[in-house]
Formats: structure tokens, sequence, C-alpha cells
């Protein structure tokens, strides 16, 4: 085994899934399980359950399966080497030597040290924030009723140091930091401190690393004053960085994941949010310099199930800027709304400023205040019709022309749109709203140049390869062949064969198989794929590592389960299939009698198969009148069925011997999933009729009794023997 699946496995066991999960979300025991509402799906009911001695969770919901690497990657939407990199340090494993070195390796260890060094900044901010000279920053606070956010949000101050080097230079130099790191995120600038004497909001990735800094001036402190024809800015943030990239980044989007929000509001200021966060509303969350994009929306739609709402000032710049986010987010699978902020009070237009009190005000008026907040929120409206609502406004629809401009702004979002079935609802809702025929939207799309419309589809009829289905993907949701989560990256493996649409009844049965082996891994060493090998390679990968974990001496179903989860675990395809078949482990009684069932059934069907492609090939010989290869492809057929066909007695003097016990290998299986099915259709196995042709080399055909039902092929005798007739050898 290599370092890097030995570090899977020990960092797989130096952390308990139960407590991880329970960091983020309570659970509570039902059985040997313990259940909670999912955090994948929105649910009344839990149905999110976690094995604790397998040490995996698997939602009947909405099908997400994982274990401990899984959890991490979903819920805080780490890579799996991230994943791996945040376990091995809860358990005390190193990685080093595990990962091959690369160009790409040296600029991790940069981006870590980089995390490391405006961790201790912040720290630093913070603790200066405390200190007298941080007074003016805390009466600030004080002042719009934010002082208490002051530990939970680790805000800070930046102490003011004039015009020679500061205290965040004098910081670094005693604790070694990289000059570069805090160049890169702002902090200095040619040895200027930019930041001095502002409040100090430390920006957070959605892993809880510092990654960027956001100021702002503290009115009345030092360096407030405008300097001649110089007014400094209320804000500064942290430029783009290689550690910080304001498109995916989200100010608050740690804290509302902590929540366990589902639904998102996004507003602008990070006093909104924080205020936001005070009153309740723990969704809150802001972009940094930038509309809320596309690369936002696939960062939150892991876990924003309910959808993002987009709050916006009902002025002039925030209609505009309602506009962009509808064209930004046309492809998003978000659910996306937009509310339109006006507390009708000339004092009161941000967020802020509308949840939290206002000096000494009444608490009650407050209250209204925040439910009337909330009442904007809820009733938020679908982008769409926020969009078109905001298009009447700028055109009457009553003038024909104006209608044909609204039209075409439709035709030009519509042009953007990839996915022809969103496409297509978008026609329809659009031309509703327009009062026009869908057909006179898809006409508008046609005409426009370069039109998706006009580009040929392979997924046409007759116009090459169909897309594949990703519902009818094969296994593990037996029977029907739906994985969930089969469209996640990095699911298959290398060189799989696992086709997208429905899986045959082989490839069925092999599942079943898998479910055998892990209710009784001992079964593996019995089973004998040499003449039916496995058609489904993933199962193939997974008894090879079940091979594994009992040559180390993991001999029970737990522990064999353990060790392929965790081998599987940068494959949830794979987790996938485990996942299932230990359900339906679960519920076997008799593992052993199933296989045998399954493995008769496969041979049947494989050589039954294998008879049927050498009954065809014999004919068309026999047709081209090839005697040499009809002589080769009889003797094959009729070896076939000596060796995989049950022999018939030969009672021909009379004695009726006693019947045999059947053996092992003939047993009927019982009743279970499709060991049952196989049997059936091995059974149902029709006959087919015998092969006609002339007589080879002039010599006739001989004709014969049926061997186990199958009627003989006719054909002339081969080394001068007669053909058998099924009544003996």
């Amino acid at each position: 085994m290599d370092r890097f699946e030995d570090a899977k496995l020990r960092i797989k066991e130096g952390n308990d899934l139960v407590a991880l999960i329970e960091q983020y979300q309570p659970l509570r025991p039902r059985g040997r399980t313990l259940v909670s509402l999912c955090p994948f799906h929105a649910e009344n009911s839990p149905s999110f359950t976690v094995f604790k001695e397998t040490q995996h969770f698997h939602c009947f919901g909405c099908g997400e399966t994982g274990d401990v690497f899984t959890w991490l990657m979903k819920r805080d939407g780490l890579s799996f080497r991230e994943a791996m990199e945040v376990l091995g340090e809860r358990a005390g494993v190193t990685l080093e030597g595990v990962f091959q070195k690369g160009p790409g390796q040296e600029s991790q260890k940069k981006a870590r040290t980089a995390y490391e060094a405006l961790a201790l900044v912040a720290d630093f901010f913070h603790r200066s924030l405390l200190t007298p000279e941080g007074q003016p920053a805390r009466d600030y606070l004080e002042a719009r009723n934010l002082d208490e956010a002051i530990v939970p949000w680790t805000l800070g101050y930046h102490p003011y140091g004039g015009s020679g080097p500061g205290s965040l230079q004098a910081f670094a130099s005693e604790h070694k930091l990289p000059t570069e790191v805090l160049e890169q995120s702002g902090l200095l600038r040619q040895g200027r401190e930019i930041f001095a004497g502002r409040l100090m909001f430390p920006i957070l990735d959605e892993r809880g690393r510092t990654v960027a800094f956001g100021g702002r001036i503290v009115p009345g402190g030092p360096g407030s004053e405008p300097r001649g024809d110089y007014k400094p800015p209320k804000y500064l943030n942290s430029p783009e960085s290689p550690f910080f990239h304001k498109r995916r980044v989200l100010y608050g989007l740690r804290a509302a994941k902590q929540a366990g929000q589902r639904r998102l509001i996004v507003m602008e200021g990070y006093t909104d949010v924080i205020a936001c966060h005070m009153a309740g509303f723990a969704g809150a969350v802001a972009s940094l310099g930038t509309a809320f994009t596309a690369e936002h929306a696939r960062i939150v739609e892991r876990y924003a199930d309910q959808g993002v709402v987009l709050m916006f000032d009902g002025d002039r710049a925030g209609r505009q800027a309602c506009e962009r986010a509808h064209r930004e987010l046309i492809n998003s699978r978000l659910m996306v709304r937009i509310a339109l902020v006006s507390d009708g009070s000339e004092d009161a237009k941000d967020p802020a400023d509308i949840v939290l009190a206002r000096g000494d005000e009444d608490e009650e008026l407050v209250i209204e205040r925040r439910a009337r907040f909330a009442d904007t929120i809820d009733g938020a409206q679908d982008a769409m019709t926020v969009w078109f609502r905001l298009l009447r406004q700028r055109l009457d629809f009553n003038q024909p022309v104006n209608v044909e401009a609204a039209a075409r702004e439709c035709a030009a979002l519509l042009e953007q749109v990839e996915v022809p079935v969103r496409r297509a609802a978008l026609i329809e809702a659009m031309a509703r709203h327009l009062s026009v025929p869908p057909q006179a939207l898809e006409s508008l799309l046609r005409d426009a140049p370069g039109s998706r419309s006009n580009r040929p589809r392979h997924n046409q009829a007759g116009g090459g390869p169909q897309e594949p289905d990703l519902n009818e993907t094969l296994l593990p949701d037996l029977p029907g062949g739906n994985i969930p989560g089969s469209n996640l990256p990095g699911s298959n493996l290398p060189g799989s064969d696992l086709p997208d649409s429905k899986p045959t009844l082989l490839q069925l049965a092999e599942a079943e198989i898998l479910a055998c082996v892990l209710a009784q891994p001992d079964l593996l060493v019995g089973i004998d794929f040499e003449e039916t090998p496995l058609e489904v390679r993933e199962i193939v990968q997974l008894f090879d590592w079940a091979a594994e974990a009992l040559a180390i001496g993991r001999n029970s179903g737990a522990e064999v389960f353990r060790y392929l989860f965790t081998r599987a675990a940068d494959l949830p395809r794979l987790q996938s299939m485990l996942a299932h078949a230990h359900a339906r482990a679960e519920r076997m009684k008799a593992p052993g009698e199933v296989l045998i069932g399954l493995m008769d059934g496969r041979s049947q069907r494989v050589h039954g198969t294998k008879r049927r492609s050498l009954r065809e090939r014999l004919s068309a010989a026999i047709k081209a009148g090839d005697t040499e290869t009809a002589a080769e492809l009889q003797k094959e057929l009729l070896e076939s069925k000596r060796r995989h066909s049950p022999r018939k007695v030969d009672m021909s003097d009379g004695a009726a011997p006693a019947a045999p016990a059947a053996p092992a290998s003939h047993r009927k299986p019982p009743a279970f999933g499709f060991a049952a099915k196989a049997a059936e259709v091995a059974e149902a196995h029709q006959p087919e009729p015998p092969i006609e042709g002339p007589p080879i080399d002039g010599e006739p055909m001989i004709e014969g009794p049926p061997i186990d039902g199958e009627p003989m092929i006719e054909g002339p005798p081969i080394d001068g023997e007669p053909m058998e007739g099924g009544g003996a050898a």
C-alpha cells in the first residue's frame, strides 16, 4: 500500500465521524444509528442517518452518502486534498511525502504560510481594539449598537503609527511574518501601513481561514480628517491576491454555514451582515466590492438549497445592480429571489439601521422594524418577476415597439442559457410576461447571429451520440440504476466501463454479490470469476480492496466496509455503491445461499449468451460453406454444453438410479433481490430453433435428441465420430 492510501486509512481511523458531524449539528440515537435533519436538503423529519459502526452517513431522502472526508468536502466546500489536510491535522497525521511533489506544492506551502500570518495579524488587530488606543473605534461600535460583535466577529483596530514605521511592521518583525504576504493583502504599500487608524474586519473564507481585511474609517479618529484635497475613503478592502479572490468569497458565509442556514441573504456591507446576525437573520452574507456572481452561486449552491435573496436599495443604482445580477445568474442552479429594500425612513436605508436599535429607541419599535424586514425577505420575488417589473418601468409595454425591444432583451438573455430544458422553461415564462406566443421568442432566438438554436446538437436524432442521462447511470439504487451524486467530478475510476444507461441484469447481480461479501466477507475467498468475469470495473476494484482488507486481518463486515469506504474516499460514485450495498447486506439473512444463486444465475446467463453467439457464427459458416470453421465451432459448442449443462442419466439398462442430492452449486436460492430475478430469467430462457443448412462434403446432417431441452445442431461427423445425440457420451 502506498503512502497516500496509508495516510487515508490512518486519518480515517483518527477521526470519529459522529464527533465531527456533532460539531455542526446535533444527532439523536435511533437504534444502532444516529439521525438528524439532512444538511443537504430541506426536510421536516430526519432521514440523515449516521452509522457509527461503519463510520459513514447516508441520507434516505436525497441520497447523499459519505464519510469524514466527504462530510468536510460537501459541508465546507473543500477539495479532497484540503479535507485530508484538515482531518490529518485533527488526527495528528503528517502528510509530508504523501502528495507527489510538483510545481503546485510550493505555492500551497506559501498559501498555508499566508493564512497563518494573516490569522496572527487579525489577532493583533483584535487585541489592539481592546487597548486604550482602540477606544475611538469601540465608541463608534457602541454608538451603532455593534459592541457585542467585537469578540464573535474578531473585530479589530489598526493602531495609528503616523508617518514612520508603525506598530504592524514592528509586530511583523517580532513574529517574523513575511513582508510579501502583508503587501499582497494590502496592509503594507511601499512601507506605509494603509489601514492605520481604521476599524478592521477580518475576512474569512468558508474554511474559516483569514484571507483579507476590510477597514472602515473611525469618525473623529486619527487619519479620518481630509488632508488638502484628499478625503480618505470610508472603506478600504484588501486587493486580489493569490489567497484572496473577491468573486469566490462572501463575508459572513462561514458564520451562516455554522448556523446551519439553508437560505442566504446577500447584502452589501460588513456592518449590515453583523447586525443581521445579531438580530437573528443568520443567513446574511455580503459580497466584497463586487456583485453576487455566478462563481459565488457555484460555491453556495452546495448547501443553500433554499436559495438566496439578493437585497438591493430601491434607488437607481440598486435597480441597475438588480438587472445585472439577473443576467449574471441566469445559468445558476440556485433559486434566486430579489428584495428591494425600503424602510420608509430616510435615516434607515441600510439593513443595519433597520434591524438594530437607534440610541435609546423603544424596543417595540425595533421589533416592529425587524418584523417588516423579515416580511421583506420572505416576500422576495423570483428574479425573473423583479426583472420584468423593472423592465416595465423603463419600457411601456402598451407600445408594440417597446414590447419588441423587451423581447430582444429577453432573447439576448436566453442566448446565454446553456441547458436546453431551462431555456425552454424561460421562453414560456418570458412569453407570459410579454403576452406574446412562445414561438415569437423562439423565432427571435433562431434569427440571432450565432444563436445556440442554429448550432448543431449532437443529442438530436441522427446527429451523433446521445447525451447521457445522469438519472439512469448504473447502480447503486437497486433496482433502477440511479446514483445520487453520480454527476460529481472525479466520480469514475480511470478506464471505467460503467455505462451511462440502465444496468443489465448481470451488472445488477454483481452489485448484489458485493452486498453478499459485505454481509459475510469470507465468501470472497470462494468466489471464482475466471470463467464469468465481472462487467463493472468499479466492483472489480472493490473486490480487490476487500481482498486487501482480509489479508491484513480485517475480517468482519464492518471492518471491511470501513476499509473499502476509506479507499474510495475520493471516489463518490464508489462510496454511493458501497452505501447501498451495505444497506442490502444489513437485510440479508443467508448471504451464502444468495451468493450461490447469484453465481449460478450469472453462469447460466453468461454461457447461454456465448452459446447463442456460437450458433450464429456456426450458421454463418454453414451458409458460407466454410466446413473447417463450422466443424471447429460445432465442437466448441458441444464442449460448452458438456461443461455447463447438467448431464442426463443413461437408463437403457432399465435401472432407475436413486436421485442424487442436489449439489450445493445447484440449490435454488431464496427469493432475495436480484438473485431471484436472475434465476427467474434463467428458467424463462426459451430454446432456439435448430440451425439448418445443406450437407457438408456430401455427408448428411446428423440429428439427435435435444440436450437439456435445447435442440441439437445438425451437422456432419467430426473426426469420423458420430455426433452425440444426448443419450450417451
